[in-house]
Formats: C-alpha cells, structure tokens, sequence
C-alpha cells in the first residue's frame, strides 16, 4: 500500500511536470534552408514544406558559375538572373522567420560581366505585422558592397571576370520577424541599363520565430522550477 505523498513533494512533481511537459511542446523546428537547388528548373512554384517559393513572371532557372548554382527567372532582359524586366522570386514561411544569412548571386562591379555599372539588388521583407521594409545591396568593387538594412555583407566569390559574384548578408533583418521575402531588380530601367541590376538567389537560412503562447509556457515552466527548487532546499 502506497503512503500518502506530502504536500511539499506534490510541489515539487508539479514543477516537473511543467518542466517535462515544456520539453516536449512543440519548439518550432531548427534553422531551415533554402537554396537554389531546391527550385526546379521548368517550374514558377515549389512547396518546400516550411515555405513556398515563387518566380514571376517566367519559370526558375539556373547559372552555375565558378562552382556556385544560383536560380534566377527565364526570359527578360537577362536570362537565368532577376531582372529589371519586372522579375522576382518570392518566399512565403508557413511560419514567421528570423533570417540568418542571404546569399545572392551574379552582382557585378563596373565593366564585369557586361554590367556598366556596379549592381544593385533589392530585397522586400513583409514582417509579422503586416509591415514591410526594403533594403538594397549594392556593389562598391570587386569584392566590396554596401547593404543598406541591418548586419553585414561578406564577399564570397569575386565580382569579377570568370567569378560568381557572390555576396553573404549576416542578419540582413536583425532580429525582425519575417513572414515572406521578395527578391526585385533594382534600377532605372534605361536602355544602357537593361543587363544591369540582374542577379539570382544562392541560399537563404532562417530560424522559426518561437509563439507568444510558447514563450509564455517557457516562463510559467522555468518558474515553477524555481519556486520547487527553493522550497526543497
């Protein structure tokens, strides 16, 4: 016959179950990543199973240049990149990201690769509320550039000849709940400028941003550990 269990020890299970039963609430699942790979050639639309990926108004296409694969728009002024040719690529979360790094691809310097200038790139965020910001990559020389939103920019391959003129934004967002990104060409669309500001995606990573009512189980759990704590000792 099992004795009765005292009060303080009830407690103490108490907070064990919280603990437990935080443990096993769903977290949300690690750090996901898009590349370009995971966009079919011949194809405007992918269901990744965590987001959705789109192309308008052609289908995704792929340049690999110096070992790198990046996906960009059929048709327009510059096949295979985004261009100013009204194209984009669109990312759609099922739920709200916090992005990690971008990766962009085929941003030249001046007198690289056709382009008369140094290029440029625009990336659209629609946030958690609704809102949206906009923020633009911009190519100073070979393996410098300027991003005009939070974090940083590394260049990864040279902006030159023969390379893949590929650039890394660190917490291009910061810390901003994001629930879709766009990726525009950026530019005046004159006649000496039509093959300029083309570019594609290599890679994006983010992070799901925890629920309001997860975060608030996290804080009842962690208190009742304490207060159990403190009453055993």
């Amino acid at each position: 016959m099992f004795g009765l269990i005292p009060l303080q020890s009830n407690k103490w299970i108490a907070a064990l179950g919280l603990g437990a039963g935080l443990a096993l609430a769903p977290m949300g699942a690690g750090a996901v990543t898009i590349t370009a790979a995971d966009l079919p050639s011949g194809t405007n639309f992918v269901d990744l199973g965590f987001a959705t990926v789109t192309s308008a108004p052609g289908d995704f296409t792929h340049k690999v240049i110096a070992g790198y694969d990046v996906a960009g728009v059929l048709g327009g002024w510059e096949s295979g990149e985004i261009d100013l040719d009204d194209e984009s690529i669109t990312i759609t979360y099922d739920e709200a990201q916090t992005i990690n790094s971008l990766d962009l691809g085929l941003l030249f310097a001046a007198l690289e690769e056709d382009d008369l200038y140094n290029e440029q790139a625009m990336v659209i965020a629609t946030l958690s509320d609704g809102s949206s910001v906009s923020y633009t990559l911009s190519v100073i020389d070979g393996t410098t550039a300027s991003w005009s939103g939070p974090g940083t920019v590394t260049n990864v391959s040279p902006a030159t000849f023969g390379n893949a003129a590929v650039w890394s934004l660190s917490s291009p967002f910061g810390a901003a709940a994001v629930v879709s990104l766009e990726l525009v060409g950026y530019g005046p669309a004159l006649p000496e400028t039509y093959r300029n500001n083309d570019y594609g995606l290599v890679s994006v990573t983010s992070t799901p941003v925890p629920e309001p009512g997860m975060m608030s189980l996290m804080g009842l759990g962690l208190a009742g550990l304490a207060f159990a704590g403190r009453k055993r000792s």
